[in-house]
């Protein structure tokens, strides 16, 4: 970890992925920053080497992270909503299963939320995955537009980050008059931690919103049969196999493109 040498990770991981994982969540409550990054990184790419191997054992890798958020674990939950959305960014096909409860946390009223460290991890996991559970959807952006107007200017940036990774127009207006702001922000992007001027992500925010505008909802491909179809979030069984196969996010985010809104490299 602290030679960011992911591959030698994952060959250390191979065939003993549960031991790792476990030793790593460890690392999630880690006082500085960028060890905790590392190891949600870490923790995202040793859970989808396992869940090709033992599905059911990355299930209950996840379940260990929402039992550290519960109350009644007696842990305070650090890093735990960030490594939760890190994992469900690296196996889409799990989306169907937890993105709903993901999204619910920020339509609680008590608990969780009421400390800012835990709302920016949920904040900054919803926006890793670039979704929001319908059922859930409208709490959710209400929250999230509140953050906004934080008095911490770490949870505020998260959620700037986050309304633009969503691309969220209802907050247009709002991410548009944050762009001149220049207190600094430190935001793990999925790669690396970096610090920032709160107005860069602002504007970075406004122009990812104004692009998606023109473009569908996600594009997804199922692993099994490659059969595609445009959804925010893939469905549990494939409408064409009719297998729970894992879809693959194909949407485009280059502007190579152009007009199919598909990534080429990710057909």
């Amino acid at each position: 970890m602290e030679k960011e040498d992911y591959d030698g990770l994952a060959d250390l991981a191979r065939g003993q992925e549960g031991k790792i994982a476990s030793a790593l969540i460890g690392f999630l409550t880690d006082g500085q920053e960028v060890v905790k990054w590392r190891a949600v990184k870490a923790l995202g790419l040793v859970a989808e080497s396992l869940f090709r191997r033992d599905p059911d054992r990355v299930r209950t890798l996840i379940r260990q992270l929402i039992w550290n958020l519960n109350d009644e674990s007696g842990n305070i939950g650090w890093g735990m909503p960030e490594a939760f959305g890190e994992i469900l960014a690296r196996i889409p096909s799990l989306k169907q299963e937890y993105l709903r409860l993901l999204t619910a946390y920020l339509g609680e009223e008590k608990g969780l939320l009421d400390h800012p460290q835990l709302q920016k991890g949920v904040i900054w996991a919803i926006g890793r995955n670039r979704a929001l559970d319908p059922g859930s959807k409208a709490k959710a952006l209400s929250f999230l537009k509140a953050a906004l107007q934080a008095k911490d200017p770490s949870l505020k940036g998260t959620t700037v980050w986050a309304l633009g990774e969503l691309g969220v127009e209802e907050a247009l207006d709002d991410l548009k008059s944050l762009q001149r702001e220049e207190e600094m922000i430190t935001l793990f992007d999925g790669e690396h931690l970096k610090a920032l001027p709160l107005g860069v992500l602002a504007r970075e925010a406004v122009a990812k919103t104004e692009r998606r505008k023109t473009m569908a909802e996600n594009e997804w491909k199922c692993s099994n049969c490659g059969y595609a179809l445009k959804a925010d979030v893939p469905p549990e069984t494939c409408p064409s196999c009719k297998q729970k196969c894992e879809f693959v996010n194909v949407t485009c985010y280059i502007p190579e493109c152009q007009a199919t809104g598909v990534d080429p490299r990710l057909k």
